[in-house]
């Protein structure tokens, strides 16, 4: 059904076809691929000549991150604001204000060692901070394996999430990706597993 509308003017008028609001398709998004593998913004992501060289970096332990989230949660002092949380190989680090307190900054690390999340002395921070409740740890796990997947001769080296690393993008996932000649690229994704950007060294 069309709307059909009489416009007059000195010189005469003229009749415009309007369509009723119902009768106009509303866009269609880009949903987040079930293989983030399948990603196009991954096409970006070249893998480079290592001459059979294996890559040096530790990879990241992308599973730590539930862990530590879950100590965090337990522990006695349990934040719902965080200023960053990070994994770099074999241990996963997290910042936040204590008792909410701006400026009072805790830093901790977890290892999955048995002795589980070690917290600092509070010392004195004005990051921004970000809700806790907004962190799905299994989104860098997944980018973590499609990266590794599209690109075989080289690794996940660090996991962060702060907003001074997401360089404009919002709050997202920055994960670095090296190979046996060093950092191959900084992939950004967003809260929800969307890649934003790949920015190939």
């Amino acid at each position: 059904m069309v709307a059909i509308v009489s416009l007059g003017a000195c010189s005469g008028g003229r009749t415009v076809t309007v369509p009723q609001p119902g009768d106009i398709v509303p866009p269609t998004f880009h949903t987040v691929p079930t293989d983030l593998a399948r990603s196009p913004q991954l096409t970006a992501l070249v893998a480079r000549d290592t001459a059979g060289l294996d890559p040096t970096d530790q990879r990241a332990d992308a599973m730590l991150l539930t862990a530590a989230l879950d100590a965090l949660r337990a522990s006695d002092d349990a934040p719902t604001e965080l200023s960053r949380l990070a994994v770099y190989g074999d241990y996963a680090y997290v910042s936040y204000e204590q008792g909410g307190v701006n400026g009072r900054s805790v830093n901790g690390t977890y290892r999955d060692d048995g002795e589980g999340l070690r917290l600092s002395e509070p010392v004195f921070s004005d990051d921004p901070t970000f809700p806790l409740a907004s962190v799905d740890p299994s989104v860098p796990v997944a980018v973590a394996a499609a990266v590794e997947a599209r690109v075989p001769n080289a690794v996940v080296s660090t996991i962060d999430l702060e907003p001074g690393r997401s360089y404009g993008f919002g709050l997202v996932w920055n994960i670095g990706v090296t190979d046996a000649r060093g950092t191959l690229a900084s992939v950004f994704v967003d809260l929800d597993g969307a890649i934003v950007a790949v920015d190939q060294s």
